[in-house]
């Protein structure tokens, strides 16, 4: 007997109540469209129209990239995140409501000058883009707009209604609110970087979708090509290897395993949507989760504690896996010494990009300090009798390890060393009491060297260090406005590396020279993911910033003070940026004239926006900061007014 089940609505989940319900919003199911690419995809090949292991540039003869491995990419490894593409290109794709198809339209053309992080086939590394160009692969097979295809051979196949894209969903009554985790209401979150995002849905829908992936359905795919998507991508039992198939972010779980029933689950996450979808084929089980706020870890705690309920009834018991006592040494073997030294990282213990300094004082515990853009965090470690090390609940101080004790949720953390790289691995447990708990077991860092350059080089780039640099290039509509400043910090603890703080983060790259800065790593993960490398344009009216991502960002040495109000003429992808001038600093200006194609954003001298057209009901009295930013952005031949 079927069991299709879904949740939607708030992510605010208390207590131990397990409910399902579908409150009718439509809600964008961000990455969990990838599971629809990839679907629509195998049908595709089922009918014998394409061939998963075939080289992309069958399909797109026109694809091209600054690297010539890239002939190497099969249609598998877009869909398993093995193609070695750096991640995510970001112009045009995350807007408030707009389906501009920029990103669409730009894709081939912005790949065309990126290189590749890896050897295609090489690891599984979350890849955004390649999702993209599995969309155009299938409008260039099918013949449709990739909306139609999935209106047609997906969703009304698997009995969806209210399935769609940001093409067709922009102005549906049933959208749900976007609403910020402070209860600011915005403007329609759009994702156009559809293959990768972009799939529109009801809970109902999505778990319908979900549905079509039991066994023996006839629906949409063929048995062959539901097994080949629930195949993990690789036969290696190394366990921080990524665990996805063909656009599923895991097919399989241990807790699931031990009691007989096979899983599969994508979760996805935009602005302010999110979604998990999860399924249990041969039970028959299909879950779906979205929200507006939380998180997706939050969501797949909701729908594993839903299947777990489900399969109860069945006489199924899920047990989660036991926590073992940690059983601790003081004592750390000389062996250990060659792990000490810098770590390039990125991930939950850090706060984001870090270079952590790894020691092992006295032999007795691990210190690490991790050097973020903008902090340095301490954290010391135990060793544990199978190798690896428990986080403390506090440092250790003077040496003194008498009350020493293991975190009550500890970080888990390990030294790997592989192809001749140490790399740091690290096992967390996210924990929502009375909902569930969520594993993440990853690597999350490489041993780094000191990255000798020239003082000329050195100069060139700490003259860059601290100053803003703002985004240039994008539609008026794109989300990125929202953190539109990005700065680089030259690095003071290993030489010749920088911290680029973007509107994706924090990211750590490695000087090339004066003008290029490279993602230093070759990490067997998705930590991996979206990298970017940096080339500087440098110009009499400031340097430019180019992302290898698409992004540009002008430097503020040139930029004009506003000083009154006046009509301001942006053009497409050309904001008009200003800095706030003394004379009106601290005070307001009303915008007086705005057309619909239009935003206004004004920030604060930290580049925190404080007012964003983008906000319902935002009004039209603009604050002022003393040494803030203003950007209007617009379409060509529009006037915004300011009074």
């Amino acid at each position: 007997m079927a069991a299709i089940l879904t949740v939607a609505g708030s992510a605010a989940f208390g207590g131990r109540t397990v409910y399902a319900k579908d409150n009718g919003y439509i809600y964008c199911v961000g990455s969990v469209s990838k599971v629809y690419v990839t679907a629509a995809a195998m049908r595709l090949a089922d009918e014998g129209k394409l061939d998963i292991d075939a080289p992309v540039t069958d399909y797109i003869p026109e694809f091209t990239m600054a690297d010539e491995r890239y002939k190497d990419i099969t249609l598998r490894m877009l869909m398993d995140h093995t193609s070695g593409i750096m991640g995510t290109t970001m112009p045009g794709a995350f807007l408030y409501n707009d389906n501009n198809m920029l990103h669409h339209d730009t894709l081939l053309a912005e790949l065309s000058v990126q290189r590749l992080k890896a050897d295609p086939g090489a690891y599984a590394s979350y890849c955004n883009d390649g999702f993209d160009l599995l969309e155009l692969v299938v409008e260039r097979v099918s013949g449709l707009s990739y909306t139609d295809y999935v209106e047609q051979f997906i969703a009304k196949p698997a009995g969806c209604k209210n399935t769609g894209t940001a093409v067709d969903m922009l102005k549906n009554v049933k959208l749900v609110p976007a609403v910020s985790s402070k209860g600011v209401s915005y403007e329609p979150d759009m994702t156009l970087n559809i293959g990768a995002g972009g799939i529109f849905a009801t809970a109902e829908d999505a778990a319908d979708f979900g549905s079509m992936f039991f066994k023996g359905t006839g629906k949409v795919l063929s048995e062959e090509a539901k097994t080949a998507m629930a195949k993990k991508w690789t036969e290696d039992k190394d366990a921080y290897l990524d665990k996805n198939g063909l656009g599923w972010d895991i097919v399989s779980l241990p807790k699931y395993e031990d009691c007989g029933v096979s899983v599969q689950y994508k979760g996805g996450d935009t602005g302010l949507d999110h979604a998990f979808l999860l399924t249990a084929p041969e039970e028959e089980i299909s879950v779906a989760v979205l929200t507006n706020g939380g998180t997706s870890y939050y969501n797949g705690m909701m729908a594993q504690a839903l299947l777990d309920v489900v399969l109860a009834d069945r006489g199924i018991e899920v047990r989660e896996e036991t926590e073992q006592a940690l059983k601790t040494t003081d004592h750390i073997p000389e062996s250990y010494d060659a792990y000490e030294g810098f770590y390039g990282v990125q991930n939950d213990l850090s706060g984001g990009a870090a270079i952590s300094h790894v020691t092992f004082p006295d032999h007795r515990y691990m210190h690490v300090e991790n050097h973020t853009a903008a902090r340095t965090t301490e954290q010391d470690f135990l060793l544990c009798e199978d190798g690896t090390f428990a986080e403390l609940a506090f440092e250790i101080e003077n040496g003194d390890l008498s009350s020493a004790k293991p975190a009550a949720n500890p970080a888990i953390v390990s030294f790997v060393e592989k192809d001749g790289t140490v790399y740091l691995a690290q096992h967390n447990t996210e924990i929502a009491p009375g909902l569930g708990r969520f594993e993440r077991v990853s690597y999350a860092g490489q041993k780094m060297e000191e990255n000798p350059v020239s003082a000329q080089v050195l100069a060139k780039w700490s003259a860059l260090t601290g100053k803003d640099f703002l985004l240039c290039n994008d539609l008026y509509s794109s989300q990125a406005y929202t953190t539109g400043i990005t700065r680089v910090y030259l690095s003071d603890v290993l030489q010749g590396y920088i911290y680029a703080v973007t509107p994706m983060g924090s990211r750590l790259l490695k000087i090339v020279d004066e003008d290029h800065a490279a993602a230093p790593f070759d990490v067997p993960s998705s930590i991996n993911r979206d990298l970017i490398d940096i080339v500087i344009e440098r110009g009499t009216d400031g340097d430019i910033f180019s992302l290898s991502n698409g992004m540009k960002y002008i430097s503020n040495d040139a930029l004009q003070e506003l000083t009154a109000g006046g009509t301001f003429k942006p053009g497409d992808r050309e904001p008009v940026w200003y800095r706030i001038g003394d004379e009106i600093a601290n005070r307001t200006l009303r915008v007086t004239e705005r057309p619909e194609g239009s935003a206004v954003i004004v920030y604060n001298k930290y580049g925190e926006p404080v007012y964003n057209s983008h906000i319902v009901d935002a009004g039209d009295d603009l604050p002022l900061p003393k040494e803030g930013y203003i950007v209007i952005t617009g379409k060509t031949g529009e006037s915004v007014v300011l009074e």
